[in-house]
């Protein structure tokens, strides 16, 4: 399959995501879920067609859940930093926490971010990773085709319900 290498570790990227999303969040739980049920899973399809440079600069350009020109909900900036929380256990060159992320690549962001990071208890720097969740992450391994066309048929079958 083109990408194949790429659509693992997007269900992997997007598992850990709401792994961390069902650890960490407490207020307006269930419509976070519902937007991260979502995450990334444009990319699921995109890396059939296109190569990878190009999957991920439309994925950035239309996501809500990236620093782009796309007006963000609250929701949206939840989703960001999860995304980033989530690259340390799924990225071994990515090794950053959510806070330090912010502060090296989008300190723009502040204002929006930090109120988040801190209701989420993730508002320190270098924190260790976090064993569950780690556990987790290693868990998920030898991710079979069937698995991922489960992945897509799901949101599929959200786009006609």
């Amino acid at each position: 399959m083109k990408n194949q290498e790429y659509i693992e570790y997007t269900y992997k990227h997007r598992k850990i995501v709401i792994y961390l999303a069902n650890k960490y969040v407490k207020n307006n739980k269930e419509e976070v879920l519902k937007q991260v049920e979502l995450h990334d899973v444009d990319k699921l399809f995109m890396y059939l067609f296109y190569n990878k440079k190009d999957v991920s600069r439309i994925h950035r350009e239309l996501s809500s859940h990236h620093d782009n020109k796309i007006e963000k909900s609250n929701v949206d900036y939840i989703e960001m930093v999860l995304d980033w929380e989530s690259a340390r256990y799924t990225k071994p060159d990515k090794p950053l926490n959510a806070y330090d992320t912010l502060y090296k690549y989008y300190p723009n962001l502040e204002n929006e971010i930090l109120p988040i990071l801190k209701e989420l208890g993730i508002d320190r720097t270098n924190l260790p990773m976090e064993k569950d969740v780690l556990e987790y992450a290693n868990d998920i391994k030898d991710i079979s085709i069937n698995q991922i066309k489960d992945e897509m048929q799901k949101y599929m079958d959200k786009l006609f319900i």
